[in-house]
């Protein structure tokens, strides 16, 4: 049986939340350079990414993400000036999620690091993996899921549209309610810092 909420936390435990309905969302490994530089930024990288350069995702929508614990520590920075909004626990350096920059576009990308604190607990509610995307950026070709990915991409989208003309992309914790902006200042690296990270990556 599908739970009905899945836990994540940062690794030290500080910052912790639920992702409701976890069987709308989606399991993928993403590719791109942009979320390796992100996790060398942190010094995470080591932890969320695979040999290939992949990092596991879920992906799901803002109105089913709520924080529990320590969401003083939730923070924000961004690659560029018009990059995602990435998310993480600064307490720990634990990279949490990624978002769009215009709240009406709900998606969220909830990095798997911070989902997988329950191995067990993680595949019961997320039991297979259904995409991969950015493959072109891997450090050595994946196995290929191109069909599924369509596929899994094709029923989620819509959901994601549905909230936005249906003003349900309003309930999100990342987001002031009345005028859609970040609720914690959002960081833009620097040029030396951004050249750091993708180097590293």
């Amino acid at each position: 049986m599908t739970p009905i909420n899945h836990r994540f936390q940062c690794r030290c435990g500080t910052l912790s939340g639920h992702l409701s309905q976890p069987h709308r969302a989606l399991r993928g490994v993403c590719y791109c350079k942009d979320c390796r530089a992100f996790a060398h930024h942190l010094g995470a990288a080591s932890w969320t990414h695979d040999s290939l350069g992949g990092a596991e995702f879920v992906a799901a929508q803002a109105q089913h993400v709520s924080f529990t614990s320590g969401f003083e520590h939730l923070a924000c920075l961004s690659l560029t000036e018009k990059g995602l909004l990435r998310w993480y626990a600064k307490c720990c350096n634990t990279p949490i999620c990624n978002t769009a920059r215009n709240w009406k576009v709900p998606y969220v990308g909830m990095i798997g690091t911070c989902m997988k604190t329950d191995s067990v607990a993680f595949e019961r509610s997320f039991p297979r993996v259904q995409m991969r995307v950015n493959t072109g950026s891997a450090k050595q070709v994946p196995p290929s899921m191109r069909l599924s990915t369509v596929v899994s991409l094709a029923g989620f989208i819509p959901r994601v549209m549905l909230s936005s003309i249906s003003g349900a992309y309003r309930q999100t914790p990342f987001f002031d309610q009345r005028g859609g902006a970040p609720v914690g200042a959002v960081v833009v690296l620097s040029e030396a810092d951004r050249a750091s990270a993708y180097s590293a990556a």
